[in-house]
């Protein structure tokens, strides 16, 4: 087949450390080496619109890609749609009583609360059942028209599994992200680090001065905490095989890819409460409150004890359930059905 992949306008800010793009980038890498030709589209150059078999557009839902792929419609038809729906706390107060009712009923957070039916759009991407809810029973899409194909581990751990991921465990907890995104909740495992006194390891991107300043001050001089700031992909494996716990208690995310890779190479899982990112891990995950620092600290502190454990199942689980290989042969899947 003949794919290409086109970014929402705004992941130009984040870079490399976007989400969306990582999804796009890791599918396309796994589609080329099955023989399929991906082009990664820039706005830059120019393309025969008529010569794909798939157009897949990935980012927020909002008025690009109604734009985009009502243009393209008349060109080329086969459109395709990840609309990255991250769960949010959301005001009912603020959305329609139609949407609200439904909200209340089945969704108990969600962003992006709209009514929409994406007509220019053949075929959306769920990557949770979660989603799949979300796009078929709030936006009222056509339950037909939506493809649930979830994100694979990254594929370059595919080599790096740690064997006997159950031992050799250093007793710290571990957390990626952008550290200074509000989202991410960095300041409450900071939080239940110092009541509950656990080692914990902060790494990914810090923010500017002025926004890391707000977790330096709540860290203050505590030597339990360690900020190692942006790491390379080898100091994140080596951190992957070395940590006892990973924590994810975000306030909102979609799936959050850096605790599904935690997983696989032997961590234990906290994990937030919330629709989605859970779904991962077939109930062998702590799933904890964002809002309560206590529900995240007792949690840490029990996989760090070993009062549940779930390692290595959840590895071998991991490794079986969301390898690049079969992940991309449900895409592929889905890609022959619409064509």
């Amino acid at each position: 087949m003949n794919i290409a992949y086109i970014l929402y306008p705004e992941v130009v800010i984040s870079n490399k450390s976007n989400g969306i793009r990582s999804q796009a980038e890791t599918w396309a890498l796994d589609l080329r080496m099955l023989g399929h030709k991906v082009d990664l589209v820039n706005n830059w150059d120019n393309y025969d619109w008529k010569s794909y078999d798939i157009i897949h557009l990935f980012g927020c839902s909002g008025s690009w890609q109604d734009d985009v792929s009502r243009r393209l419609a008349n060109i080329n038809p086969n459109i395709c749609f990840s609309p990255i729906i991250d769960p949010k706390p959301v005001s009912l107060e603020k959305i329609s009583k139609v949407i609200k009712d439904k909200v209340r009923e089945n969704f108990p957070v969600f962003r992006n609360i709209r009514a929409k039916k994406y007509p220019f759009i053949k075929q959306l991407y769920a990557r949770t059942d979660c989603e799949f809810d979300y796009l078929s029973k709030v936006q009222g899409v056509d339950s037909m028209k939506i493809a649930k194909v979830p994100l694979s581990f990254t594929p370059a751990l595919e080599e790096k599994i740690a064997e006997n991921v159950e031992l050799g465990r250093e007793q710290f907890c571990l957390h990626i992200s952008s550290l200074t995104q509000k989202r991410k909740n960095v300041i409450s495992l900071i939080k239940a680090a110092q009541k509950y006194d656990f080692k914990l390891v902060l790494a990914g991107n810090m923010g500017t001065e002025k926004e890391f300043e707000v977790l330096k001050k709540a860290i203050g001089n505590n030597a339990n905490i360690e900020v190692l700031g942006y790491i390379s992909e080898e100091k994140k494996i080596e951190l992957y095989k070395k940590a006892k716990v990973f924590a994810l208690p975000s306030f909102y995310e979609g799936v959050g890819i850096v605790a599904v890779d935690a997983a696989l190479m032997g961590c234990e899982i906290v994990v937030t409460d919330i629709p989605g990112p859970k779904e991962y891990y077939a109930g062998m995950a702590s799933v904890v409150n964002p809002y309560n620092v206590d529900e995240i600290g007792l949690s840490i502190k029990e996989r760090l004890n070993g009062v549940l454990v779930s390692q290595p199942k959840l590895s071998e689980y991991i490794s079986k359930e969301f390898s690049p290989n079969r992940v991309v042969k449900l895409l592929i899947d889905s890609y022959r059905k619409l064509l």
